[in-house]
């Protein structure tokens, strides 16, 4: 039921999935974090970068993290060993699986959390239930991500309305939802959580700065034309080569703004699961 995942693992994918912590893309659990001896499971933890700082919070706890593809829990587990973190493990699985994946039971966890997994699933709500059945009573699902459609940029440039416009077409034709922040709590209702057990947040990712457009702009500029978003677009018929070198070096000519400006709008939840 996870169906493709658009972005594949292609470096210019990892390049941003290994820039994320727990301050910069969790920081709505952070209070929840006050128990060194919770156990956690991070869902969809790609190179591992959250799961092993969220470890390093809990060092009496436990942290498991799970990914389907295996060579990037490799590249999570070669990380937890250069940060010397012990109290972390990582495992080949996902949330639909999750019975084959050592370590793992029905409410088991503290804390369950993913970040940025929803928006790539066919089915979130089938997801969200599986995220709440492994949590304890009185324990919390933490879930983060984007609305594509939210995102916004400074100075206007058609090449950029037109990469919102393609990407957004593109996710929704493999039948994933790319502005499923704004809606996050709703599935979690949907999925059995009471509307006064859920708190629902927004934050940003803010791209301004020479460094941080390099960066952000950077990744994107190789992600158009190098991932396997690249091969969605071209399958789907949906865009061209031609479309996607466009939006690429639109992408580069946004870098070189000095007043460039670029925010990505994540909605965020913290659901308790409360004894029924």
């Amino acid at each position: 039921m996870s169906g493709p995942y658009l972005h594949g693992h292609h470096a210019s994918v990892l390049r941003s999935h290994s820039w994320r912590t727990v301050e910069n893309s969790c920081p709505h659990l952070l209070p929840y974090l006050n128990n060194p001896s919770l156990k956690v499971l991070d869902v969809g933890c790609g190179p591992g970068t959250i799961t092993v700082d969220l470890a390093s919070r809990v060092p009496q706890g436990f942290v498991l993290g799970i990914d389907p593809s295996a060579n990037v829990i490799q590249k999570a587990r070669k990380h937890a060993e250069e940060k010397g973190i012990t109290n972390v493990q990582f495992e080949v699985g996902d949330i639909f699986n999750w019975k084959h994946v050592d370590g793992t039971v029905a409410g088991g966890f503290d804390v369950v959390h993913a970040h940025q997994v929803l928006q790539h699933l066919q089915d979130p709500l089938g997801a969200m239930k599986e995220l709440k059945n492994l949590t304890k009573q009185g324990g919390i699902v933490a879930v983060r991500d984007v609305d594509y459609s939210a995102m916004n940029w400074y100075p206007d440039h058609p090449g950029m309305q037109k990469w919102q416009d393609l990407y957004l077409a593109v996710a929704k034709s493999i039948k994933s939802d790319p502005n499923i922040g704004k809606r996050l709590h709703a599935v979690a209702m949907q999925a059995g959580f009471e509307r006064k057990d859920i708190e629902a947040s927004v934050a940003a990712w803010t791209f301004s700065t020479p460094e941080e457009r390099e960066f952000w702009c950077g990744l994107w500029a190789d992600r158009t034309v190098k991932s396997d978003y690249k091969d969605r677009v071209l399958d789907s018929g949906l865009g061209t080569k031609a479309d996607l070198e466009e939006i690429a070096e639109t992408f580069r000519e946004m870098e070189k703004k000095e007043d460039g400006w670029f925010a990505v709008i994540n909605g965020q939840v913290i659901c308790h699961n409360r004894a029924s």
